[in-house]
């Protein structure tokens, strides 16, 4: 992600105001179908008239994307040279009923790419040891709960779909010591809530006792739309402090297990997921070394961004990335310290923080 020839690109890509290779990091969704309704999730939390109006990507009916577009998507990126991670989410990527065989493929192109899934679990226990094969770096499981009531209740699901999530973790680790392989790096994750803040210690266990390489708490996305907050789900400032409390007793527990356990967002922002004021002196990067791919073929820059770069039904990704359309769209993102946030990005809730933080300093740096 980080390394020379990745900053070399990027430095010539601003410099010539044109890329000089594809997408650094790719983010892929097979699928918009998913066996869960998660609360917090945007496709369920968000009301239908604001996505209408403002978050027109959640919109979209349930599709898959076609193999045949995915054939091509593969042959552009390897084409253009310069993917270093792709990241496989959803919808539920388990139920794309291709995706053994696009794993088996991806990794057959980019042999030294850096390849994850992120998934819910439920259908993990049958995909396990072809995961493993796969030879994927990291599965990242979205438990968000330590036992099938919490689970229940935060996933919309059946409880009894917790145990299958937990036969699935242990399965990829058996899998994985089966094969002796080191990979995939296997990580629990869960979107800090009151539903979930004073199971810490719970949660800690599952990841212990499942073999998961890792336990990692994730600030929670608060929509800014109208009306649209999760704030029932978010925690006070007293909850949140319990919680790292209980963070902060649990860590030689987790040392001496040998397993990470950590919450990933700023102290100061309290559970929640904020880019705060960072925009007014950080430049986004995202559209030279991101993309993402929505399963009816919408290329877009950003994650949190309504605005597409083009669609690979009318274009292929070689001509989108090298477009016009694409060139204004990425020069226009990087302006954001002069000219604030593009209208159609929610850079508050940037998931892109941390890169193009790194992205910027290395650059500043030189």
């Amino acid at each position: 992600m980080f390394k020379d020839d990745a900053i070399n690109h990027l430095r010539q890509a601003i410099s010539r105001g044109r890329v000089t290779a594809g997408p650094i990091d790719l983010q892929l969704l097979p699928t918009t179908r998913c066996n869960a309704r998660c609360v917090f999730c945007p496709t369920t939390a968000v009301s239908e008239a604001a996505k209408k109006s403002s978050a027109s990507r959640w919109l979209p009916p349930e599709t898959d994307i076609n193999i045949g577009l995915l054939d091509r998507l593969f042959d552009d990126l390897y084409r253009l040279g310069g993917l270093r991670r792709l990241t496989i989410t959803g919808g539920e990527p388990l139920l794309y009923n291709k995706i053994i065989l696009g794993l088996f493929i991806i990794r057959r192109n980019f042999p030294d790419a850096e390849i994850a899934l992120v998934t819910n679990g439920i259908l993990l226990e049958k995909a396990a040891e072809n995961l493993v094969k796969a030879k994927l770096d990291r599965v990242s499981v979205s438990v968000n709960a330590a036992d099938p009531e919490s689970f229940a209740l935060q996933s919309r699901t059946s409880a009894e779909n917790f145990d299958k999530l937990k036969r699935g973790i242990k399965a990829l680790r058996k899998a994985r010591d089966q094969s002796k392989a080191a990979a995939p790096y296997i990580s629990l994750t869960a979107v800090l809530n009151k539903h979930n803040f004073r199971d810490a210690k719970k949660m800690l266990r599952l990841g212990i006792d499942t073999g998961a390489d890792a336990v990692t708490y994730l600030a929670l996305m608060d929509f800014p739309l109208p009306g649209e907050s999760p704030r029932e789900f978010a925690l006070t400032g007293s909850e949140f402090s319990d919680f790292m409390k209980d963070m902060q007793r649990l860590k030689p527990l987790a040392e001496k297990k040998k397993i990470y356990f950590g919450f990933t967002g700023k102290v100061q922002d309290q559970g929640r997921l904020r880019a705060g004021e960072l925009y007014k002196n950080l430049r986004c990067y995202a559209g030279y070394t991101f993309a993402m791919v929505w399963p009816d073929g919408t290329v877009r820059p950003c994650c949190n961004c309504e605005t597409a770069l083009g669609n690979l039904q009318e274009q292929s990704f070689y001509q989108i990335w090298n477009s016009e359309r694409a060139r204004q769209i990425r020069e226009r993102m990087r302006k954001i310290t002069e000219l604030g946030p593009p209208e159609l990005c929610d850079c508050m809730e940037c998931g892109y923080l941390h890169e193009n933080q790194e992205y910027h300093r290395r650059l500043q740096n030189e």
